[in-house]
């Protein structure tokens, strides 16, 4: 097995799951602030890691959390699924693009509970390039009437209206 605390290379992701070995109230403060030094690492995107209460997912379950929400392999899990549902307390999740150093090296108050890989993507080789011209909707076109067919149609209107005029006016007259 890899070191589970190497930050791997490359785009893929992966999450270290760290438990928080302080009170609730203090483990929030904690994971909320500066979290680079207690990880070991010189820098870390904040946005790339998240807070959790392993308290929530008692009936959900921490692994299937990691698995559906996150995109974590089942595979990857497999080994600690039984450890990480019967967590309880305060957890850091760390993401991969939170890092950019070659290896973590975590301080007190945070333990190492394991590193789990993302669902690899299927490889992108000789796929065909998008063609936006297949996926439009063809839009039926209505034709407007001719001018000609128009004026056939206004000259009908007052071929009829002058028939009933002349009709009245007959009728009227007798």
């Amino acid at each position: 097995m890899t070191d589970p605390l190497a930050i791997p290379l490359g785009p893929e992701r992966c999450v270290w799951v760290f438990a928080i070995d302080l009170p609730e109230e203090k483990a929030e403060a904690f994971a909320t602030g500066p979290l680079a030094g207690a990880l070991g690492v010189d820098s870390l995107d904040p946005a790339q890691t998240e807070y959790v209460d392993a308290d929530a997912f008692t009936e959900y379950g921490l692994s299937r959390y990691l698995t559906e929400g996150q995109g974590i392999a089942e595979a990857s899990l497999a080994a600690d699924t039984a450890t990480l549902d019967a967590l309880r307390g305060p957890l850091l999740l760390v993401f991969r693009p939170a890092l950019t150093q070659g290896r973590l090296s975590p301080r007190s108050p945070l333990r190492l509970i394991g590193r789990y890989d993302e669902v690899p993507l299927p490889p992108r080789i000789g796929m065909a390039g998008y063609d936006a011209a297949a996926d439009t909707i063809p839009v039926p076109v209505v034709k407007r009437p001719s001018d000609a067919a128009m004026s056939g149609r206004v000259a009908m209107v007052v071929l009829i209206l002058l028939a009933i005029f002349v009709t009245l006016f007959v009728w009227g007259a007798g």
